[in-house]
């Protein structure tokens, strides 16, 4: 757990404790409590008309969970979404109650998870990929980028839209790449009035067009299963 959450647990352990030995030393029986500490929720409003701006009525909201991912996330320090439902290390689930009222690097990062919700709802076996794709160290080895703003990225992440991948449908992107060009079309599209300055809000503004094209079907209808990562 975070340092406030342990705080938050420990404060309460040491109350009932004292509790406890007050009604000892009175010869009353000691009271219980039970501790409950919220480790799942659903998608707020706010989250689920910012992700209508992308996914349309193309994903069931009323059936994503976001998750306090304790051992994973906090290992990995990453978001993961195996089964329609995101994974969060406890940090960035216990200071993000509602990622549509986040800084941006967070709300893109949400719309990046949420990606892979509609892959999942749409039939495509998220955890399957990327259980073959960590085996084959794309998780785990960098490459250099032309769409990142450090110039490299993870293996599994990498694109080149306006090169090397310039004539690809979407489909020929695999479910990491997908989530990435969703990414920049959110941020380009709906983000323009929030720090504008920023190197990942200049980057997709540079790749729109590239991204435009792609996602054209897309935007057209995000209920086309034949949209999904080939691979």
């Amino acid at each position: 757990m975070d340092k406030d959450l342990n705080k938050q647990v420990a404060k309460t352990y040491i109350a009932n404790a004292q509790a406890k030995l007050r009604k000892m030393a009175e010869g009353a029986p000691p009271p219980t409590t039970e501790l409950r500490v919220e480790t799942r929720r659903k998608l707020t409003l706010g989250e689920i008309i910012m992700c209508q701006l992308v996914f349309k009525d193309s994903i069931d909201y009323s059936k994503v969970w976001v998750k306090l991912g304790i051992i994973i996330g906090d290992l990995t320090g990453n978001a993961i979404t195996p089964f329609g439902d995101i994974m969060l290390p406890t940090s960035d689930y216990a200071e993000n109650p509602d990622f549509s009222k986040s800084e941006p690097r967070l709300k893109y990062w949400f719309i990046h998870e949420m990606t892979h919700v509609w892959q999942y709802q749409l039939g495509m076996q998220n955890f399957k990929f990327a259980v073959k794709n960590f085996c084959r160290g794309g998780y785990t080895s960098t490459s250099s980028s032309p769409d990142n703003v450090s110039g490299e990225d993870l293996e599994v992440y990498v694109t080149d839209l306006a090169g090397r991948d310039i004539y690809k449908s979407f489909n020929q992107f695999n479910m990491e790449q997908q989530g990435r060009i969703i990414e920049f079309y959110f941020d380009a599209v709906f983000l323009k009035s929030e720090a504008p300055s920023r190197p990942h809000h200049r980057l997709s503004l540079n790749l729109l067009p590239h991204v435009l094209r792609i996602l054209d079907p897309f935007i057209k209808n995000p209920h086309d299963k034949s949209l999904l990562a080939l691979r």
